[in-house]
């Protein structure tokens, strides 16, 4: 594989999820903050960042922990209200690195249904409603190979249910062909939560089990599953100077429990004048999910140690949804 043919490759993949259907797919999942977008750079790129570099890959593979550095913080304005931030960080340390990580999203939900999704969370609502996640990673070399796992908690707190788990993920990668660095993870590993069926959002036929009758209660009450988003990526990117430029392309193919496959992929292209001083421009595409659409672009700025990023994401009903974030290495 040449570095020309993995560009052309992403290129290609970008109109595939452009053009994806949006299929019916399981659900419904639970804490929403563990579907949202982590950082600006990868947003720009399609959200892919399976083989980041950046400190924003506790949300992604924790194998990169490894070799990702840095301190970041962003935010991002879904609607008039409804808004989340992250912070991540990772620290070094011999051939490993430990990386601490945080999301929240506030955002306005109906009084009797659950769980939100991308779409139902831009609309205004009669009750308020918050998703965190707060995650711990660690990343090291193995006989060559990166391999890394995340702790985290998230936790949905709306008028209708207030529901949480801690979960798991765990990566591995590693770097070939000079130009490639390909990465394999597993996120979101853990116990489903049960939910009323007179709240589901999307219950399914079977799915509600009745109980028995609970002490003080005047009837049985149904149950279904809120399940977590478990996700298994497996993703490249490469990256090559080709004259004054230095281009970098990924890509990356999930499957969303068993339930749908989805895809994503983008290129960006910088530009260096100075040591340290740069401009970069992005755009990429992804299987949109309920509530989003295919396309995002962005920018950023490089001087010296921070970094300015900026992503901009297209949601229903071609909505722009703006993502800014600094960084400093």
């Amino acid at each position: 594989m040449t570095f020309r043919r993995a560009v052309l490759a992403t290129a290609l993949l970008l109109p595939v999820a452009a053009l994806a259907q949006r299929a019916p797919f399981g659900g419904p999942y639970a804490p929403i903050v563990l579907s949202l977008p982590a950082g600006p750079r990868s947003l720009a790129l399609g959200n892919t960042g399976i083989a980041s570099r950046d400190d924003e890959v506790v949300f992604f593979n924790p194998a990169q922990i490894v070799i990702a550095r840095g301190f970041a913080v962003s935010a991002e304005r879904y609607s008039a209200t409804s808004a989340g931030g992250a912070l991540s960080s990772v620290t070094r340390f011999n051939t490993g690195g430990l990386a601490f990580g945080m999301r929240m999203v506030d955002y306005d939900a109906p009084l009797d249904l659950f769980p939100s999704d991308r779409g139902s969370m831009l609309n205004a609502g009669p009750g308020a409603a918050t998703s965190v996640e707060a995650s711990v990673g660690i990343g090291q070399v193995i006989k060559g190979l990166r391999v890394g796992g995340t702790v985290k908690y998230a936790e949905d707190n709306t008028p209708a249910a207030r529901v949480g788990r801690a979960a798991l993920d765990l990566g591995v990668s590693k770097d070939l062909f000079r130009y490639y660095t390909f990465g394999l993870a597993v996120q979101n590993i853990g116990s489903s939560m049960t939910i009323p069926c007179a709240i589901a959002t999307i219950p399914r036929e079977g799915d509600c089990i009745i109980v028995p009758l609970l002490p003080g209660a005047v009837a049985p009450v149904q149950f279904t599953a809120a399940n977590l988003p478990t996700r298994t990526t497996l993703g490249v990117a490469a990256s090559r100077g080709i004259g004054e430029l230095d281009v970098l392309a990924t890509t990356a193919v999930s499957l969303l429990r068993l339930d749908r496959v989805l895809a994503s992929g983008g290129v960006e292209v910088g530009y260096s004048w100075l040591d340290g001083y740069s401009v970069a421009f992005r755009a990429g595409a992804r299987t949109p999910l309920p509530g989003e659409q295919s396309l995002n672009a962005g920018f950023g700025y490089n001087m010296d140690r921070l970094s300015i990023d900026y992503a901009l994401e297209a949601l229903v009903g071609w909505r722009a949804a703006h993502r800014i974030g600094l960084r400093i290495r």
